[in-house]
């Protein structure tokens, strides 16, 4: 398995959308299944990966202060179905390539319910004020653009127009996946940030001690338990924006269009939040006859 990981990730590192997501779901999947053989991928030994990863794992945290914290931290379902996903892309990738004479299925666990969680603006507000300089710059990108983690790290000056007010999050001749990044009218309250950034520019907006930023993942870790919030992780700062749009009248398409998100997805996820949610139907049982 170790080497059918290892083909996987040199065949597909400059075809994916997140090069940094493969590679740390390989690094994940490589101490279970690295020495075993691929006939050893069934439901019993994918429960037992399941099993592993849930284990808490001490990580040392540094405060703002420079003291060292030490937490517990574990994968949850979600990421150990993500990263079981990638096993299954390896290998089909290992048949595809004659590697393999015979598929091979891999057992993924039970997709549970998406969290419905957001933070409020004074949870916002708290991240901030907790926040390194760089991961505050992530942070305002997310909570007005509703882009993913990666479109905000690999967003670079050239694509923002301060004077045409937009933001174009899809690098020229980038292939567009399912995950998609579009682009976007700069809020007001954004702009104001992204003028003053832009006095003392890099290549990237997001940097740090002058280099792009491959994952902000532990330092809104850090913000998070500094500020003493829990469940912050990056796609959190997306949901968020999309939540509070959607909170404040954002229709169903308007939604859809600024977001870059599927108006399949701004329903089954955000509709319910909206002041809009059942408006009519709610207006006909209400009706007097």
């Amino acid at each position: 398995m170790g080497e059918v990981l290892a083909r996987y990730a040199d065949d597909k590192a400059g075809a994916v959308a997140s090069v940094d997501g493969l590679v740390y779901s390989i690094q994940s999947l490589a101490p279970f299944w690295g020495d075993l053989n691929c006939d050893a991928v069934k439901g019993s030994t994918c429960r037992l990966y399941e099993k592993d990863r849930a284990k808490p794992r001490l990580v040392e945290i540094v405060t703002k202060k420079g003291n060292t914290i030490t937490r517990e931290r574990k994968a949850g379902a979600s990421t150990v179905r993500r990263e079981l996903g990638v096993l299954q892309a390896a290998l089909n990738h290992a048949h595809a390539e004659g590697l393999l004479v015979h598929p091979i299925k891999v057992t993924l666990p039970v997709g549970g319910e998406v969290r419905d969680r957001w933070l409020t603006r004074s949870e916002v507000a708290r991240l901030l004020h907790h926040a390194e300089p760089h991961i505050r710059r992530f942070i305002l990108l997310s909570i007005y653009c509703g882009r993913r983690a990666s479109a905000n790290l690999e967003l670079t000056w050239t694509r923002v127009d301060l004077s045409e007010g937009r933001i174009r999050f899809k690098a020229e001749g980038q292939v567009e996946t399912n995950k998609r990044r579009g682009s976007v009218r700069i809020p007001r309250q954004l702009a104001g940030h992204l003028h003053r950034w832009s006095r003392k520019r890099g290549t990237h907006v997001v940097m740090f001690r002058g280099q792009p930023v491959a994952s902000v993942k532990t330092g809104i870790h850090r913000a998070a338990d500094r500020a003493g919030i829990e469940g912050v992780t990056p796609h959190v700062l997306k949901h968020t924006a999309i939540t509070w749009g959607v909170k404040n009248g954002m229709g169903l398409e308007d939604a859809a269009e600024y977001f870059d998100t599927s108006t399949e997805t701004i329903r089954k996820h955000y509709w319910h939040h909206s002041p809009h949610h059942q408006e009519r139907a709610l207006d006909i049982i209400e009706r007097r006859k």
